[in-house]
């Protein structure tokens, strides 16, 4: 894969983990996490999904 598409491929990872969280919140009321924890989380989803996809798309390595 070329260098041009991998800030696509992590922008899609990102949304994709956005949406994933967003779709919960409805059945979550009170959340007892800080700012920083919640923003941890969603990084290290992003970057799971980001891997997985850069994985995916390059299998001849």
């Amino acid at each position: 894969m070329n260098l041009r598409a991998r800030p696509i491929i992590f922008a899609i990872a990102v949304l994709i983990a956005f949406w994933l969280i967003w779709s919960r919140l409805r059945f979550v009321v009170w959340v007892n996490a800080n700012f920083w924890q919640i923003l941890l989380i969603f990084g290290v989803i992003a970057l799971v999904l980001f891997l997985a996809i850069d994985h995916l798309l390059n299998r001849e390595r």
